[in-house]
């Protein structure tokens, strides 16, 4: 009695058919933004599969807290917590405008790169017009 039933299972089992639903495959891909070139050409920027995954885990990760359902001591944290965050993304934010302000972002000896290239730039162009004039004596 048992073998019949373990064969009927057995059977049933075999005749199972499994459905396999990728929900990657419905969706229809929607281009994450449209570049337009001065040329008239477009081009269609699609995201990755890893970035999607990357925003549904940062979606997942962030929670949100109802205050008004805190006691005392986790709310004074939370709150704490909070202006702390604030306080340093604001002074982050100050502190690269003040840098940018006083110069402090740019390389110190950008000016003796610059000078140098320009420099270069100008020997060059008299190379080339020394060329041209040697070239245009040996024509006549």
């Amino acid at each position: 009695m048992e073998t019949n039933k373990i064969a009927e299972e057995a059977m049933d089992c075999e005749s199972v058919e499994m459905e396999e639903h990728d929900s990657r495959q419905q969706k229809t891909k929607v281009p994450r933004r449209t570049i337009y070139f001065a040329s008239g050409e477009t081009m269609e920027e699609y995201s990755t599969d890893e970035e999607e995954e990357e925003e549904d885990l940062t979606k997942k990760q962030v929670a949100t807290v109802d205050t008004s359902r805190l006691t005392w001591g986790p709310y004074f944290l939370f709150q704490t917590w909070r202006m702390a965050t604030a306080t340093i993304s604001v002074c982050d934010y100050l502190g690269e405008r003040l840098a940018s302000l006083f110069g402090i972002t740019t390389p110190k000896y950008q000016y003796a790169l610059d000078e140098y290239y320009h420099r270069k730039k100008e020997e060059e162009e008299e190379e080339e017009e020394n060329r041209l004039a040697e070239a245009a004596e040996r024509q006549f």
